[in-house]
């Protein structure tokens, strides 16, 4: 997308967002998963995989508009808050 937006450094949202994002997955699919396992039925699988898909890639294009690739800035921007990603980074 950094190449479509024309921007200077192509990798600069990767390097700021790739860990973070991965974190969340590593903490986001493995629940996903066990809750479809044991919870759901077996006819309802697919269309409950589908809809957390739907979930995860809606947090993906969320967090490469304005979130920092956490869990807790989507949260944020769901409550009503102001995240802004680039003020965060340049304040670490």
């Amino acid at each position: 997308m950094s190449v479509l937006q024309k921007k200077e450094d192509i990798f600069s949202d990767c390097k700021k967002k790739f860990w973070n994002t991965y974190k969340t997955g590593l903490m986001y699919w493995p629940f996903v998963q066990l809750s479809n396992f044991i919870l759901i039925p077996v006819h309802l699988r697919t269309a409950y995989t589908g809809l957390c898909g739907f979930v995860w890639a809606s947090f993906i294009c969320f967090s490469q508009q304005s979130g920092d690739g956490t869990a807790k800035s989507a949260f944020m921007w769901l409550q009503g808050e102001k995240v802004n990603a680039d003020e965060e980074s340049s304040d670490k």
